[in-house]
């Protein structure tokens, strides 16, 4: 109740945070508040929505109370009309949760909500209500539960950018690009999960990288995004005023709905022989070309380079795919991400992570920003010697396309065999 109480962003995604304007216990029940029992604690609190422009923030107060053994939290939106209500917030005068005690040793607690309706039925009626009270009936369960088991969390979110600042800018691009790119997508693939991951991961980049213009006094930071896909990153980062390029092995129909500015070259790419002439080496989940990133960084002409990788499928410096096996607590994507680490230490950065907040579960950035004491020059061109030696690059998608449709039209055309 507690962490509700004072992390309403942990239920409701729309909500930015919450802040706290009064707080008192053991407070003394007065007019209706304390209806469900005994008043243990009285809480006034603001939701700060994350679209501050059309949304507006929602004042409420949050009751705590006791009743026996039994304990309730009330919820009350202070508005004056429903009307008031924003859409993230259930259309309620007031709702309640609680945790009902079995009454003997060896029953089983009960959670219910409890929902005081404007009018009969507006709450509960329709079928988005029901799925809200589902899902908030689910998260308790599994609070309860894992606080129960003393539960602790593995990863932590916003180590290197602020919380606070990545959301404003996520909300800023996404208002500005994501229902155009939604609706106009050209590709296969699914619109509302790579627009919305790019769009997280240049926020998450723009404000990383204004921490050191803003540290600094330096100039915008310059780019580039080996294997860039559908060039999406590439496009955004661009429109937001930042000089770089994209390189894959084949173009793709979207790159052809960008701005003539958006720089994307069509390019098989040697990793051992690249030299990148940017500020930034990028690997947004980049397969063989993943473990190079730190390498290439190391290797480039302007001498701070910097690099940061999203690691996906695993794969050797030599373009080979990695045989991993998970391990006690360790997945084989953790697995990996710690080799790109070792692959980063050996080249001469101090490594940082971070876990993005993308709809991927490949979502651990590796970022290379400072670099040790140590001359790792030697080190560095071993492991280019080392990834050179039996290099295949990828066949590009088209080749294997039109590969598969020769052998087709072949065993099509090919005589039947005399009985």
């Amino acid at each position: 109740m507690d962490k509700w109480t004072h992390a309403a962003e942990t239920i409701i995604p729309p909500v930015k945070r919450t802040e706290i304007m009064e707080l008192a216990k053991d407070a003394v029940p007065t007019h209706g508040d304390a209806e469900l029992g005994i008043m243990a604690s009285h809480t006034r609190r603001v939701l700060i929505p994350k679209r501050q422009g059309k949304d507006r923030p929602l004042e409420e107060d949050v009751v705590i109370s006791r009743l026996d053994s039994d304990i309730y939290a009330c919820f009350a939106p202070r508005a004056n009309d429903p009307s008031e209500i924003p859409f993230y917030y259930p259309q309620a005068v007031a709702y309640a949760f609680g945790y009902l005690s079995p009454g003997d040793d060896h029953g089983l607690c009960q959670l219910v909500i409890l929902v005081r309706e404007p009018v009969a039925g507006s709450a509960t009626a329709t079928n988005k209500q029901r799925m809200v009270w589902q899902d908030l009936l689910k998260r308790l369960y599994k609070w309860t539960v894992t606080e129960r088991f003393g539960y602790q969390k593995r990863v932590e979110h916003d180590v290197v950018v602020g919380y606070e600042q990545y959301v404003a800018k996520y909300q800023e691009l996404k208002a500005k690009y994501a229902l155009r790119w939604v609706e106009g997508w050209t590709e296969q693939t699914d619109p509302k999960k790579f627009v919305y991951e790019d769009i997280a991961i240049a926020s998450w980049l723009i404000c990383l990288w204004e921490q050191d213009v803003d540290s600094n006094g330096s100039d915008r930071p310059t780019f580039v995004d080996l294997g860039c896909g559908n060039g999406f990153l590439v496009y955004l980062l661009t429109s937001e005023g930042y000089a770089g390029y994209g390189i894959d092995q084949c173009s793709r129909k979207i790159w052809t709905q960008y701005d003539c500015e958006v720089d994307l070259r069509t390019q098989t790419l040697e990793p051992f022989n690249f030299v990148a002439d940017v500020d930034w080496v990028i690997g947004n989940h980049a397969d063989e070309l993943a473990p190079w990133v730190p390498v290439i960084a190391a290797r480039s002409s302007k001498p701070n380079a910097r690099f940061v990788v999203i690691p996906c499928c695993p794969h050797e410096l030599s373009g080979k795919k990695m045989p991993l096996k998970a391990t006690a607590g360790q997945s084989k994507y953790h697995i990996y991400v710690k080799y790109i680490c070792e692959l980063s230490e050996q080249c001469g950065f101090e490594v940082e992570r971070e876990y993005l907040r993308i709809p991927s579960t490949k979502n651990v950035a590796v970022l290379g920003r400072k670099r040790t004491d140590r001359d790792c020059r030697d080190a560095v061109e071993t492991l280019a010697a080392s990834g050179q030696h039996g290099f295949v690059a990828r066949v590009p998608d088209a080749v294997k396309n039109e590969l598969r449709l020769e052998k087709a039209k072949h065993r099509a055309f090919r005589p039947a065999e005399s009985q």
